[in-house]
Formats: C-alpha cells, structure tokens, sequence
C-alpha cells in the first residue's frame, strides 16, 4: 500500500504533537513530525511510506494536490488538532476528491470528538490515543485485527477499543530518514534536532493539560537501553535532542540511570527537556549537566498560589524559585511557561505572576491564556459557555469576560519580561556580541509578533 503520512498545511505556522497543538511560539520554531517519524517505522517494513509535512515544507493545499508524492496514494494518516480542525477537514476532503485515496486522522481533537468526526464523509478512521499499532493495524487491513480505530461499515460506526498498554513502553527508532532535518532548528542554538520520548503519560492532573485524556496518568518508561540504542541511530543524523516526554524528570532515579548510561557510552548529544519544579533538584540537575542537558523547561504557571490550587498544580512558589535556582547553579538555561486568566484570576493574581515571573532567575519565558483545549479538566469545566468556534481556541483565546484586560496583560507579560537591561545583558552573556545582530532581530520580530495580535 502507498501511505501518506501527512502534517496538513496551514496559513502559519502551527505545531501538532502530542500533546502540543499551538502556533509557533517565540522562537517561531516548528517541531520535527516525532509522532509521523514513528508511525512510519512501523509501516515501512510492508509498504511505501511517504512522510510529507507541509508546515515544514511551506506547502499550501495548491502545491500540495500538485505535488508527485501523491500520486497515487492509497492512505492518507493525518495529524490533526484543535485550533486547526476545521481548515485540516476541509483540506483531507480536497484530497480525498482528488486521490480518492482512504483518510485517517490522530491527534488529541481526533480521540475526543471521534465519534463525531467519523460521521464526516472525509473521514474514513480514527485512530484513538497512541497512534503507532492503530496505525499498524490499520495499514495490515484485516478487520478483525483491528484496535484503537473507529471506522464506517455499511453505514454504521463500529469502535474497535485500544487493548491496555504493557507496564512499560517499547517504540521503534523514528524513521528520521524520511524528513529533512533540516528544516527544523531547536531554540536558541538553530541547529537541527529531533525530539525523543522516554516515557509517556503523567500521573498529575493539571487541569489545563490534555495528557491524562490522551496519554493517561500511568507513567510507562522505555528501557533505558532502548533510549541508548536510539540515542546512538539519531546521532548519524543530529547532535542536538529534544527528550520529549509528558514529564522527563517525574522519576529522578530513571532520569539519574539514563544520564549515566549516556556517560558511560560516551554518547555526545546535547539536550534539552521539560521539568515540573516539584521532580527536580540540585542533584538530578548536577548529573543532567554532565550528561549534556543545556536548557530546562519548567510549567511555572502562576505566581499566586491560590490560582496554583485551583489548576490542580500541586506545587509551590517556593518548589519554583528553587528549581529553577538549582538548574541556574549548574549552568543550566531555563524557561518557565506561565497560564494567565485561569478562571478566579483576578487583577491582583495576574500582576502577582508577572511580577513573579521577572522575580525568578529565569532566561526565556513564554506567557499563555489558559486555553480549554478538549480534553482537559478545563474544557470539561466551561465547554457549556464556549461557542466550539475550534479556529479561536488557541494560547491567545479569551473566553472569560474578566473585567480587565487579559489579552493585553499577556502582551504586557512579554514585554516587561524581555524590555529588560539586565535581560539583555544576560543574553548576550550567554550567546556572545557575535549573535547581538541576530538577537536583536529576533527580539524586534517577537515584539511586533505581539503588538500586532488582537
């Protein structure tokens, strides 16, 4: 079978991953396609399979039905996301029109509202959750082997559930070798990467977060020799890695047993990862250094604790400013991710937190409004008084009629956070005067990227 594993365009750049379903944020950074990378390890074995992502590659749905590659294709497996579901459905239909080829669709958006996506005559599956063996299944095409997947059959909708996952989780090597890294440069340094997942799934329950609907909250590892293994097949390609996981350092004795492995085999890769303040201290830091870790990013989210409580975070202003002190003793860079106008944010809670986010010895920080994605304990909350207009839930939706003005406290946000001497300062101690020019044409894009927003 000719498969096509497809990022759909769109008319700016958005990034669809997991979890993740946003526009490009300040670094106007895409991610490599790791879900698409790893679906197509799984298939390549048995068919033709193209990976073709239009953000990327800057290809609109004129190109796109123009282009070779899919000439006669006979699956399309899509990623799809909220803010963007409406313009990928019409897109699969141009597509499906021209090739008449079969369509199938993944993401988070897809598993929540798959029962009514699969009415679309467009749609042909839904592949529920983890998208790698329903995909496999899928490709092999015996029904009856069939699993994580809702289909039509003589115009019925028959759900074929995902079977419970093992205890621990097993993935092939993306095939990276189907994309062209090149056209994807990690923050700051802009060198080409791809992401790494060690784990999946998060046993927190923060209320803004869609990974205990799509992931679940049971935690399942990869073996660290597997980690190794694929360490050692990336680095042909890159040197540079994103360990993409729903929480990296949620188990700090695992974390600690892979920087050690990483040492021992004397893997030189160097790495970025995400962090909550609560599963990280001076120790793990101290190994993570060693082991070529560089940057760290931490769900800061508010700087009152009221509205920390009432995200379900589970942490403490205090947890914050030490884990983010212990990264900046072993010269680790940080980024702290702060959700404004969580509903009971009031005018005071939202400056507490802007102030808190320029208290914190932070290098980057990036400013969302609290966005009920479905999926999340959030939208469950408020999705009565939501309009479902998909196209406007995304990092800069407003839905909560708040007496002051939350769009402009998030411009406000960046603003006071970068519109520093200190900040600039410590940019380019950190990059050198050779990247001044570059830096300060990032930095103007940034500020003009903000003001022009609604």
């Amino acid at each position: 079978m000719k498969i096509i594993l497809l990022n759909p365009p769109y008319d700016y750049k958005v990034v669809r991953e997991g979890r993740c379903q946003h526009e490009t944020a300040i670094w106007d950074s895409i991610y490599p396609p790791l879900s698409l990378a790893t679906i197509a390890s799984y298939l390549r074995d048995s068919h033709e399979v193209t990976i073709i992502d239009a953000i990327a590659e800057e290809i609109d749905i004129h190109s796109l039905i123009k282009d070779p590659r899919i000439k006669d294709v006979e699956l399309f497996i899509a990623s799809v996301s909220t803010p963007t579901i409406k313009e990928d459905l019409k897109i699969l239909s141009q597509l499906k029109r021209i090739t008449q080829a079969k369509i199938a669709i993944f993401g988070v958006h897809a598993s929540y509202y798959a029962e009514n996506l699969i009415k679309y005559e467009t749609i042909d599956y839904v592949l529920l959750g983890n998208p790698e063996t329903p995909a496999f299944r899928l490709a092999e095409g015996k029904k009856d082997r069939y699993e994580g997947i809702i289909y039509k059959e003589d115009n019925q909708i028959i759900r074929i559930p995902a079977s419970p996952p093992p205890s621990k989780l097993s993935l092939k090597v993306p095939s990276w070798d189907l994309v062209d890294l090149e056209k994807y440069k990690i923050p700051i340094k802009k060198k080409k990467y791809v992401l790494l997942s060690t784990a999946r799934g998060c046993p927190f329950n923060c209320a803004f977060c869609v990974v205990p609907f799509y992931r679940g909250r049971k935690v399942r590892f990869r073996e660290v020799s597997e980690i190794i293994s694929e360490l050692k097949e990336v680095t042909k390609f890159v040197d540079e890695i994103f360990f993409y996981t729903d929480l990296f350092t949620f188990n700090k004795k695992y974390v600690t047993q892979l920087c050690e492995k990483i040492l021992a085999e004397g893997i030189k890769i160097d790495w970025i990862c995400n962090s909550r303040v609560d599963t990280f201290d001076q120790n793990v830091a101290q190994i993570m250094r060693k082991a070529g870790c560089w940057m760290v990013s931490f769900g800061i989210e508010s700087g009152n604790q009221q509205i920390l409580d009432l995200m379900e975070k589970k942490i403490t202003l205090a947890q914050s400013i030490a884990a983010v002190e212990a990264a900046k003793k072993e010269g680790i860079i940080t980024i702290g991710h702060f959700v404004l106008g969580f509903p009971g944010e009031t005018s005071t809670s939202l400056a507490e937190t802007l102030k808190f986010s320029r208290k914190l010895n932070l290098d980057f920080a990036e400013f969302y409004i609290a966005t009920p994605f479905p999926g999340s304990e959030l939208f469950e909350r408020i999705k009565e008084k939501l309009s479902l207009d998909w196209e406007k839930i995304r990092y800069d939706y407003n839905p909560y009629n708040y007496p002051f003005n939350l769009e402009k406290a998030r411009k406000k946000a960046y603003l006071l956070f970068y519109l520093r001497p200190s900040k600039i300062i410590k940019f380019i101690s950190l990059f050198g005067l050779r990247k001044l020019p570059s830096m300060i044409f990032s930095g103007i894009r940034l500020i003009f990227s903000i003001i022009r927003k609604k």
